[in-house]
């Protein structure tokens, strides 16, 4: 198995979204992509989110399904800053 490249933190929304899910696939799903970020911090697919900072941090946006995690990218840490589905987590 490959070294995890970055450490992973979570936000309190993230931590807040994830602990309110019933437990089932839909939430095992989310957090194994959520995961998989410290191995390749910037997937196909992610998107760099035009105007939207966090700090000096640009937030980055995956999808898992209908739901999106966003997030950023330090020098040694990935930070999950909000999690949800599609019509509400840009809000």
């Amino acid at each position: 198995m490959p070294k995890a490249l970055f450490g992973l933190g979570f936000a309190p929304a993230a931590v807040a979204f994830l602990d309110g899910m019933p437990p089932g696939k839909l939430r095992a799903r989310i957090s194994r992509k959520a995961q998989s970020l410290v191995l390749d911090p910037h997937p196909p697919g992610c998107k760099k989110l035009k105007g939207v900072m966090d700090g000096d941090d640009p937030v980055w946006r995956i999808r898992s399904g209908a739901y999106r995690i966003l997030y950023i990218v330090r020098e040694v840490e990935i930070v999950i800053l909000d999690i949800g589905h599609r019509k509400d987590v840009y809000k």
